[in-house]
């Protein structure tokens, strides 16, 4: 009989293969026959999945937002605002072997739709998913209606601004984790998202360390 191949299961292969060699060798290190020594097949297979190189890439990073969405449909509802605020946001931090090699696709993803229309789209739509969540972020913190789209824009200017704000220091502290891991510790970033959340909004009920760090 015919060996049964289950193609997703395969497609999801390859695209772990296209985020390990990314985050070893850079988006231009990401080609097929790379990829293919990577997952084990032949480059001949992987066509079967993706004509080129700009398909690898753009199924990888669609792959790593459903990867987001799912982790954050499992959290759990407990906890006050602070708790959920930082909860949402370290989804978008580079902090695990995972997180790291999500954020590593994505930002070589954005260099590269400056010269690939397929991934254009979704460096537009990516934009809309950061901000939506920093506004999920700064609902829990403030305890605002949560946002229900992308679309979602708060009545207040004063909020909107503010998940502008926390929406650039979330890019910055992804763009340096992922470029500086040596300084910036998974245990680093978690401090840094904290002390910059206590910083601009005091209120947030916590519990903190001697030094005034919020504790984990």
């Amino acid at each position: 009989m015919p060996k049964i191949v289950d193609h997703e299961a395969r497609r999801a292969e390859i695209v772990a293969a296209v985020w390990r060699v990314i985050e070893r060798a850079g988006m231009s290190g990401a080609t097929v026959r790379s990829v293919a020594a990577e997952a084990g097949v032949s480059p001949g297979s992987l066509r079967y999945y993706f004509a080129d190189q700009g398909e690898l890439v753009l199924f990888a990073a669609e792959a790593m937002t459903q990867r987001v969405v799912h982790r954050l449909e499992a959290h759990p509802n407990s906890g006050d605002g602070l708790v959920r605020a930082i909860r949402v946001l370290e989804e978008l931090l580079p902090l695990d072997e995972d997180r790291r090699a999500e954020a590593s696709v994505w930002l070589e993803a954005i260099v590269r739709a400056r010269f690939d229309e397929r991934l254009a789209a979704l460096k537009t739509a990516g934009w809309f998913g950061s901000r939506y969540l920093c506004r999920l972020a700064w609902a829990h913190l403030r305890d605002l209606d949560l946002p229900n789209s992308p679309a979602f824009r708060f009545g207040s200017i004063a909020d909107e601004h503010a998940a502008a704000e926390l929406h650039t220091y979330i890019d910055g502290l992804t763009l340096q984790a992922v470029t500086y891991p040596e300084q910036l510790t998974a245990d680093e970033v978690r401090r840094l998202l904290r002390d910059y959340v206590l910083r601009n909004y005091p209120e947030a009920e916590c519990e903190r360390d001697p030094t005034g760090n919020l504790r984990p």
